[in-house]
């Protein structure tokens, strides 16, 4: 364990700069989300997540992560102190620009993560003068100009011009942990085909509730609709392309909450009986992970909707079931855009008619946003740059962020 190291000062002023944050303002479940989301789900059991005021908790993380020392090295991931995972993550979906400044300036000042490239990066961006006051620990120091691995000798890619170049230079990192595809398995569950009438694909909509169903409203208008419609879950294509039957349930007509399309474009609308009944969790099922659940044949019943900032270019994927054919998820290439606002969310992403109401997904399977509508084109606020890069190589799409909808929904929603 290392020693202590934050001036009193700015021990002082990063509580209270976590405090500010929205997810640490709630409860138990979101917090836990949220360090979940910062590589810090290790110390999930290790703090109070149900301490009443925001700046205890967020003095609690700080006293628990301080001494730790640099997190145990992981491939694809940047070698933070466990202080530093915290501080930098609050440093992406902070809304105050003067906290995001003063969490980047303690990245900075106390060497937070062994990466001089990141640290320089941050300096730059936020136009820090400041001088490291600790070193971070040189094992775990990312080289500036790391060797080619022994058993794979090193080679000069061998491209036509400057945009396939572009194209290697930034494509993504493309490993994934076989419990995140376990994790899409085990959301899948919880998503069916919206039918109008019966047999003629018409959505898509996702368990927000053991009975209740969250989809858009330009799928839903109004409660009259409810009475043709079924959903059909497990609606899937085996390798071979033969597709499974699936399960169908109706809706009940009588209840119904819903916004336009123009403001939040959400439909809750409630199911006759519970699809997932015969998969509820048992007692100590909670901390399992994905592959165990499936394994066991268990599910909550429903998704978890995170309410939190959703981060520029963080990572989403999407089930759907594009132009009404057998469930689908998007993995790979999808990234929140920079043009965000309070209710609405930009990503790349493939998406058809019929994808109208699928659930948008972090990647820990929770829900972010609902799925709302796409193009083929980058947004006209899009920079010249972006314009050029996306301009008919990606499906462009708007959500609607869970934190905007659930204020209207959570009364309805299971405590």
């Amino acid at each position: 364990m290392a020693d202590q190291f934050l001036s009193l000062t700015d021990r002082q002023q990063l509580a209270k700069a976590l405090a500010n944050i929205y997810d640490l303002q709630m409860g138990p479940g979101v917090r836990a989300s949220f360090l979940k989301a910062a590589g810090l789900g290790r110390f999930v059991t290790a703090v109070n997540l149900a301490a009443e005021a925001p700046r205890f908790f967020a003095t609690e993380l700080v006293t628990r992560l301080e001494p730790f020392g640099m997190l145990p090295a992981v491939p694809s991931q940047p070698p933070y102190h466990a202080l530093g995972a915290l501080v930098d993550y609050a440093r992406q979906v902070s809304e105050r620009p003067e906290d995001a400044r003063f969490l980047a300036e303690t990245m900075v000042k106390y060497q937070l993560i062994a990466d001089s490239l990141y640290l320089e990066q941050l300096k730059t961006e936020y136009q820090l003068d400041v001088a490291p006051v600790r070193q971070a620990d040189a094992a775990f120091a990312v080289p500036t100009d790391p060797p080619a691995p022994a058993d794979e000798p090193a080679f000069d890619p061998v491209v036509g011009d400057q945009s396939e170049l572009e194209l290697i230079v930034n494509s993504e990192d493309n490993f994934i942990d076989i419990d995140m595809l376990a994790g899409a398995i085990y959301t899948a569950q919880a998503v069916g085909r919206i039918e109008l009438p019966k047999g003629r694909a018409h959505g898509t909509g996702f368990l927000v509730g053991p009975d209740l169903m969250l989809t858009n409203y330009h799928v839903f208008k109004n409660k009259e609709m409810l009475a043709s419609a079924v959903v059909r879950f497990d609606y899937h294509a085996n390798a071979d392309g033969a597709t499974t039957q699936g399960r169908v349930y109706e809706f009940q007509p009588d209840f119904y909450v819903g916004s336009p399309d123009k403001e939040l474009d959400f439909a809750l609308v409630k199911l006759k009986g519970e699809p997932l009944a015969d998969r509820k969790l048992q007692p100590g099922d909670e901390d399992l992970g994905y592959l165990e659940l499936l394994r066991r044949g268990r599910h909550r019943g429903y998704l978890l909707l995170a309410p939190r900032q959703i981060v520029e270019h963080e990572r989403v994927n999407i089930i759907q079931h594009p132009n009404g054919n057998p469930q689908k998820v998007v993995l790979t290439q999808n990234y929140v855009l920079a043009n965000m606002s309070a209710d609405r969310v930009h990503y790349l992403a493939d998406t058809l008619p019929g994808s109208s109401g699928s659930p948008v997904l972090n990647r820990y399977w929770e829900v972010i946003a609902l799925h709302h509508s796409g193009g083929a084109h980058p947004p006209q606020k899009a920079n010249n740059n972006l314009q050029k890069v996306l301009k008919g190589l990606y499906k462009f799409n708007e959500g609607i962020p869970i934190r905007a909808i659930l204020p209207k929904i959570e009364r309805y929603l299971p405590r």
